[in-house]
């Protein structure tokens, strides 16, 4: 018979999920929830995930229209003088007509009059009265926006599952609506756990931190899309964090705690998950920082356990919390994210497991000559080495790159 203490070894060499399996199991939980619509006024809508499609209510444009302040004449005349005959302005309503010899002045967004099938700029084109002078034979179908190029009626403009930007907005108010259907922003809670946290408006003790990996996490799923409704700081006593814990999972669609998820012998969020029964889906994960990760899931309630030391919280939410939320909430953005490259500006090292750092960009992005530096840090404790972070660099294990090298990173959700 196998010893227990066997059984234990085994299961510490159980090998680790690596980013992308631990990813991928929580993202297949999160599809199965249905998020809840709402419809609210386009100014309330901006950063919300699009609950309907969005399609065009008539062609666009409904008629010809010009292009160019200018004259809309008949290009078959060739260059011989035109009588202008009116002029029309983007406002003017009606749809005239012209006849050879004839030129109508027409201004930039105004309908191309029927008959015309060019538009001759203003500056190429002299008046002597009533006539029209040009200087060349104009040719036809210029400056002229066809009706319906930019789409006919029912064309889509937006997608269920898009999250809003002001273009966006702009886009679905030209399509004539006041209101658009939402997803729900997910509901989530930030517990702060561990004995030695003060606020972070206090002065702390020489043994004391301040509380500025729950802000930092508020405002991380804040941009996310996530609406934290719960956010406080629990000590280390079993029965308080179990009571919060509890709350959390009765109110929320996500709950996240920070701390309490490793080795230590104040380290209960693991048993506490369990006993208000959080189904466990994964406890660490091959990556640096933030190995002792946890994750689980009660009903439709998400539960991530982030690891107390300020760079791991601030990474690890960073890599699976913007998925949850946006699962949770509706969008359709596509996981794992793709990375992004550049070139390193200084030497860089990893270990067995693969490495994220937070790091700053510069230089040319568009031309290719991005540069990535690494913040600089002593650790996963070192909260200064988040000043700065627009981006995540990325090692896979056992790399080691000299400055000029080719690098790997991932653009920060809300830097």
């Amino acid at each position: 018979m196998e010893s227990q203490d066997t059984k234990s070894q085994e299961t510490v060499r159980k090998p680790l999920l690596t980013y992308a399996e631990a990813l991928a199991l929580l993202e297949s939980r999160c599809m199965s929830f249905e998020p809840t619509v709402s419809e609210v006024l386009l100014p309330e809508a901006l950063d919300r995930v699009l609950a309907s499609e969005i399609a065009l209510d008539r062609d666009e444009p409904p008629v010809r229209r010009s292009a160019m302040d200018g004259f809309a004449v008949i290009s078959a005349d060739g260059a011989a003088a035109r009588e202008i005959v009116g002029v029309l302005y983007a406002g003017t309503s009606g749809l005239p007509t012209i006849q050879s010899g004839q030129a109508m002045a027409v201004m930039t967004g105004g309908t191309v009059p029927h008959g015309a099938d060019t538009v001759v700029p203003v500056e190429l084109t002299a008046r002597d009265g009533d006539r029209l002078i040009l200087a060349d034979a104009p040719p036809a179908d210029k400056h002229v926006r066809a009706a319906g190029e930019m789409g006919l009626k029912g064309r889509a403009i937006l997608k269920a599952g898009h999250r809003l930007r002001a273009g966006d907005l702009a886009a679905a108010a030209s399509c004539g609506l006041e209101k658009v259907k939402v997803f729900s922003e997910p509901k989530a809670a930030v517990l702060a756990t561990g004995d030695e946290v003060v606020p972070y408006t206090e002065t702390p003790g020489l043994h004391q931190v301040r509380d500025s990996n729950r802000l930092a996490s508020r405002l991380q799923l804040q941009g996310f899309g996530a609406q934290v409704t719960m956010d406080c700081h629990v000590p280390d006593k079993e029965e308080a964090l179990k009571k919060a814990v509890s709350k959390a999972l009765d109110q929320c669609d996500l709950v996240v705690t920070i701390g309490g998820v490793s080795m230590g012998d104040k380290d209960f969020m693991p048993r506490v998950f369990v006993e208000c029964g959080v189904e466990f889906l994964f406890h660490k994960v091959a990556l640096q920082p933030g190995k002792p990760v946890w994750a689980g899931i009660r009903g439709n309630t998400i539960v991530l356990g982030l690891p107390g030391n300020p760079v791991s919280s601030f990474t690890v939410l960073e890599l699976f919390g913007r998925m949850v939320v946006d699962q949770l909430g509706g969008a359709t953005t596509a996981y794992p994210r793709p990375l992004r490259y550049g070139t390193t500006t200084t030497e860089l090292r990893s270990r067995k497991r693969p490495r994220w750092l937070p790091c700053f960009l510069s230089g040319d992005q568009d031309g290719g000559a991005l540069q990535v530096t690494p913040c600089q840090e002593s650790g996963s404790g070192d909260w200064t080495s988040l000043a700065y972070a627009s981006a995540l660099l990325f090692l896979t294990p056992d790399s080691q790159l000299q400055a000029g090298d080719r690098v790997a990173y991932l653009p920060l959700a809300n830097p």
